[in-house]
């Protein structure tokens, strides 16, 4: 029979083993290995099923394998519609076609491993933006439409009650810090594409881009991001930013709240 010592012994080994696919799980997500990843993703699968390994730690190795794939496709659409956009500058008119159906093979895997209504939000907003671009850029009157569709205070349709349904849910909790030029300030509300801030009095002129960095009281992570301005409300020292792409660093600051039993409260 097995001593309790011998069997610490082989928990810690297949512990380290998981660890160590964790990690290397993360190197190929950011890397845009995804076919690693799928492969990484069998070996944590099958070490969570030994009988040796600790039950209470095997559902939050196999949360983690799934939120990093899930990341790994969202990042991999990301750029997808990114590379489109650029091909389309360089006047290639066959771009969109070419590549739209990986687009949607890739969004539907990021589905598949968790992507929300959020982040199907967010894409069919870029798209709507690469319908309009051509050589010479995004016309102004669809960016501005496109801007109105999901701009962080546009209210898509009110109910009878009047109560507000907007296309990207906002979160007004946990409450998010946001540094910009050495000082920080709360997030009043946020999403993965946009945030307004409070307590701000910056003079920012509208569509820089500047670089904030987020953070959460509650849980740990965060990290840098690109953000343009899109709002001032110079009266409440509010100011409205939006971000050119995904916020991967939101995302993963929802990922160690759901980890903590967080659920965000929507705004």
């Amino acid at each position: 029979m097995m001593t309790q010592d011998e069997r610490r012994k082989i928990q810690d080994t297949l512990l380290r083993a998981a660890e160590a696919i964790i990690r290397k799980m993360h190197a190929d997500a950011e890397a845009g290995n995804i076919n690693e990843l799928t492969r990484e993703a069998d070996k944590i699968a099958e070490l969570t099923k030994q009988k040796d390994f600790p039950t209470q730690r095997s559902q939050e190795f196999q949360r983690n394998s799934k939120f990093i794939q899930r990341e790994a496709y969202e990042k991999r659409v990301s750029d997808l519609l990114s590379e489109i956009s650029v091909r389309l500058r360089k006047g290639d008119k066959d771009a969109k076609k070419n590549l739209l159906g990986t687009v949607r093979d890739q969004l539907s895997l990021a589905v598949r491993f968790g992507a929300d209504e959020d982040f199907r939000a967010s894409v069919d907003k870029r798209l709507h933006l690469i319908d309009e671009t051509t050589k010479e850029g995004i016309d102004e009157r669809a960016m501005a439409a496109a801007r109105r569709k999901t701009e962080l205070h546009t209210v898509v349709c009110r109910a009878p009650g009047g109560v507000e349904r907007r296309r990207v849910n906002r979160y007004i909790s946990p409450v998010l810090m946001i540094e910009i030029q050495g000082r920080k300030y709360p997030a009043l509300n946020w999403s993965d594409w946009g945030m307004m801030i409070g307590n701000c009095d910056l003079p920012i002129p509208l569509g820089m881009i500047v670089t904030v960095t987020i953070s959460c009281g509650e849980v740990p992570g965060g990290g840098h991001e690109r953000a343009r301005v899109v709002r001032r409300i110079p009266k409440r020292s509010e100011l409205a930013l939006e971000f050119p792409d995904l916020a991967h660093n939101v995302l993963a600051l929802m990922h160690e709240m759901r980890m903590a039993g967080i659920t965000p409260e929507p705004g």
